[in-house]
């Protein structure tokens, strides 16, 4: 009985080691794991399955998509494995522009929109202007949401280096030309001194007048101020 134990024991590890010596030899397993190792010691398993050999390529190259048989940072992909160029003229998939100055970078890119190049230009302002509102032949301002327009203008104004355009008006429905220019220009004037409190520089604010105009209805609403922002 004993002798018959340790035939049995014996068979079983010379089994086990024929097992070993040819797994040594497999280069792509059938599972998650081959024994094909970089090292090339082969005698210990590597982790071998599509997600993570996808995830090692992405890594090692960043501008690959994944698809291009060739990887246009000067290697390749082949066998499931990232291999250098062969050196005899081949050259990788030119699948990206060359962004390796800053010339090249600006070009690549897509033309900008003709408002966004008026705004870039100074021909336009940034965005929608802030109207501020006055009573009746009233030239300064107490309400307190329209001081938050101004005050909020005049910090882009400050935090951007933009250039600041006030343009006061007064309704040519009451008045005489002559006192709705004079009310329209200290309209304007006082914003202009708001802002400056504000933190914005003088030399950076234009003021103007439009004057009596009848340009909004109902006609309350042309006794305004207008505020606007330029890039240069």
């Amino acid at each position: 009985m004993r002798r018959l134990i340790i035939m049995t024991m014996l068979r079983g590890f010379a089994a086990l080691s024929v097992h070993a010596q040819d797994s040594t030899k497999v280069t792509a397993g059938t599972g998650h794991f081959r024994y094909m190792c970089d090292c090339g010691c082969h005698n210990h398993p590597v982790n071998d399955y599509s997600g993570l050999n996808s995830l090692r390529a992405r890594l090692a190259n960043p501008g690959w998509d994944g698809k291009l048989k060739s990887i246009s940072t000067g290697l390749k992909l082949e066998g499931g494995r990232i291999l250098p160029l062969s050196g005899s003229g081949e050259k990788a998939d030119a699948a990206y522009p060359d962004t390796s100055s800053a010339d090249s970078a600006y070009e690549s890119l897509p033309p900008l929109d003709p408002y966004l190049e008026e705004i870039g230009r100074g021909e336009t302002a940034v965005g929608a202007p802030v109207y501020v509102f006055f009573r009746l032949a009233g030239t300064y301002v107490t309400d307190m949401p329209q001081l938050l327009g101004i005050n909020a203008a005049a910090d882009l104004a400050v935090a951007r280096n933009l250039r600041v355009r006030i343009t006061g008006a007064a309704d040519s429905a009451t008045g005489s030309a002559e006192k709705n220019a004079v009310i329209a220009k200290a309209r304007a004037e006082h914003v202009a001194e708001l802002m400056r409190k504000r933190g914005v520089p003088s030399e950076r604010i234009e003021v103007l007048s439009d004057g009596g105009t009848a340009v909004y209805e109902p006609v309350a609403a042309n006794r305004n101020c207008r505020i606007e922002l330029f890039v240069h």
